[in-house]
């Protein structure tokens, strides 16, 4: 099966982006940081299960299905709106850019989903 450029940048840019988020929520979780005691454990552990249903569902998009692309773009979309009080609210600039690149990711990756490829013309 021949991949679109889309597909294949929106699968690794979301691949790489679930995988670190994943790797630093269970670093938290494990050594009760101070990320996870201003969170709270519960908070992480939603954030856990939601990077782990959009690392599953990057499988649907790389096999083209409809499923997938809608769980990746609703997964991204919803940690886009848990991250946006942290773009606005954080008190430095280096702590609004990690919730900011959530938000960007979700954007791009969104666009890149929802464009459609071209098809040549046959005749």
């Amino acid at each position: 099966m021949k991949r679109s450029k889309q597909i294949v940048v929106a699968s690794v840019l979301t691949v790489v982006y679930c995988l670190q988020a994943i790797i630093r929520v269970s670093i938290a979780l494990a050594t009760q940081n101070q990320d996870a005691q201003d969170m709270g454990n519960s908070f992480l552990v939603v954030l856990l299960i939601l990077f782990t249903v959009c690392l599953v569902s990057v499988y649907g998009v790389w096999q083209n299905q409809k499923w997938g692309k809608i769980l990746v773009i609703v997964t991204l979309g919803l940690n886009a709106l848990l991250a946006l009080p942290g773009v606005i609210f954080a008190p430095t600039l280096l702590m609004k850019l990690d919730p900011g690149s959530g938000v960007i990711v979700a954007i791009v990756v969104t666009i890149l989903l929802l464009q459609r490829t071209q098809q040549p013309v046959t005749a």
